[in-house]
């Protein structure tokens, strides 16, 4: 599949591994074969389906997608999470969304820029609009489990109806306890009509928080 995508994305993409920055031949697969080894799957964590570990050449494609926009690394992760979410059951992908504030300071949205892809590739519409931040929350890094949990309590707003009688894959980039997917998915069984919602985060980080 890396392989096909190289192939696709030869003219739109460096021609460098997206998660070490090794020159590629045309033709290569998209990640290195020193980084392909480093990428190591995850399939749950807790309550959370997830595709990859966030570590190693997972930590790096992630951090190189959200904070250099690299659309290569984007293209492995989603060929990573596209199988995964197949086995699952949904009609509709909703995203974890950020803070306007962030966004608009941020200029980007990094999971809805995430949940869309995967949507084309899946071919599941990408719903957007059913859930929105409440008031903005301090990064999570570095917080215990019972700190992660009472830093999202309270933070989303479902739009009522929204969902009604759809089954949701919920989305988000990274997971380490569930804390804010399990937050946002409580909004959305409040309020959105979902019939059922799956937890699904591209990475979780494998070692315990202690």
């Amino acid at each position: 599949m890396l392989g096909l995508l190289g192939g696709l994305l030869e003219l739109v993409v460096p021609s460098v591994c997206p998660a070490c920055d090794v020159p590629r031949a045309s033709g290569d697969a998209l990640l290195c074969a020193s980084c392909a080894r480093g990428l190591r799957a995850l399939s749950r964590l807790r309550a959370v389906h997830t595709a990859i570990a966030y570590e190693g050449t997972g930590m790096e494609l992630v951090r190189r997608f959200k904070f250099e926009g690299r659309r290569d690394a984007l293209a492995v992760l989603v060929a990573q999470l596209a199988p995964r979410v197949r086995e699952l059951r949904f009609d509709a992908i909703v995203p974890v969304p950020r803070h306007l504030a962030r966004v608009r300071s941020e200029g980007s949205d990094p999971v809805h820029t995430l949940a869309r892809a995967l949507g084309r590739r899946v071919r599941v519409p990408l719903l957007d609009n059913a859930l929105a931040r409440a008031r903005a929350t301090p990064p999570q890094t570095g917080l215990s489990i019972a700190s992660r949990r009472a830093n999202v309590a309270a933070s989303f707003r479902a739009r009522p109806g929204a969902l009604s009688g759809k089954r949701v894959l919920l989305l988000d980039d990274v997971a380490t306890t569930g804390a804010t997917l399990i937050e946002a998915a409580r909004s959305l069984r409040r309020a959105s009509g979902a019939r059922r919602i799956t937890l699904v985060a591209l990475a979780g980080t494998p070692a315990p928080l202690l």
